[in-house]
């Protein structure tokens, strides 16, 4: 599937600003070397946004971001995506910088998909722009400079009413970490947050460990485990994955194959959680004994 409607927005930080700089938008093309490269990035999008997430309500069914995104869908006009562009710049600051954000829309036999993608861009550009203004000359100037390193968000769905609650991300930027991007980019900007809960995940670790501390083949292998068990206090508070962790911990391959074993789906190795001190100290604690 190709993305039939692209805009682009140049988005300044905002975030504590009284008088912030204006966003401005423009129609993308769909054509030329920046249409294919964007192109290229709809299109992969469900094998790199591999992070799930989901939009949070306050006891309601209701989300405002999700509401923007499905006004979007329904009526894709760069005054619809404007809303969105201004809340990615009053949620940037200064260590944000800059940013250029494309919102990517496309459909095929009745299903929906949008992607919402941000890339870096130099602050020193902001002075050959024109106040409310944006051109396309200008934004593919920017945007060939850091085509490789760019965050993402995908929502796909049939239903644009009842759907699109949950969502994938990803992030190319080498320099932010995942807790940035979690604060940022998930928490702040989509109002969403990991669609495994810190509990649910902390509790799979927790117990994928305690069991393989007592089914590792070798003493050696034991002990390397329950040494992870104490050194994730380390990581409290952090987002990980089974697998991300134990390469974080550097763990050997038969210790790492005895915590995996103990996972019934292999998807559930990388799905992604903040950890929780309380659920691992619950749930692994006689095992450090």
């Amino acid at each position: 599937m190709k993305p039939s409607k692209i805009l682009g927005y140049l988005v300044p930080p905002g975030k504590g600003h009284e008088d912030p700089e204006a966003v401005g938008g423009t129609t993308v093309p769909l054509s030329g070397k920046m249409f294919s490269m964007l192109s290229g990035i709809f299109e992969k999008s469900e094998e790199e946004c591999k992070v799930p997430i989901r939009f949070v309500t306050a006891g309601t069914q209701q989300n405002d971001v999700r509401d923007e995104v499905r006004d979007l869908l329904k009526n894709p006009t760069l005054l619809r995506g404007e809303k969105l562009a201004e809340r990615l710049r009053g949620v940037s600051t200064g260590k944000s910088g800059l940013g250029l954000f494309f919102l990517l829309l496309g459909q095929e036999s009745g299903t929906h998909k949008i992607v919402l993608s941000r890339f870096p861009a130099n602050q020193g550009v902001l002075a050959e722009q024109e106040k409310g203004t944006l051109q396309v000359e200008f934004v593919e100037r920017i945007f060939m400079k850091s085509a490789k390193t760019y965050k993402a968000a995908l929502y796909k769905g049939k239903g644009i009413d009842s759907g699109f609650w949950n969502g994938h991300v990803v992030d190319r930027q080498i320099a932010s970490s995942q807790d940035q991007v979690a604060h940022y980019w998930i928490r702040d900007f989509l109002l969403s947050a990991f669609l495994t809960t810190s509990k649910a995940g902390s509790k799979r670790l927790a117990v994928a460990l305690k069991e393989a501390s007592k089914t590792a083949d070798s003493l050696q292998t034991k002990q390397e485990i329950l040494a992870a068990i104490a050194l994730t206090r380390n990581f409290y508070g952090k987002t990980v994955s089974i697998r991300d962790l134990s390469a974080r911990l550097n763990l050997s391959a038969p210790a790492r194959t005895a915590i995996e074993n103990q996972v019934e789906n292999d998807t559930l190795l990388t799905d992604t959680f903040v950890l929780d001190s309380d659920e691992v100290q619950h749930n692994a604690a006689y095992a450090t004994v």
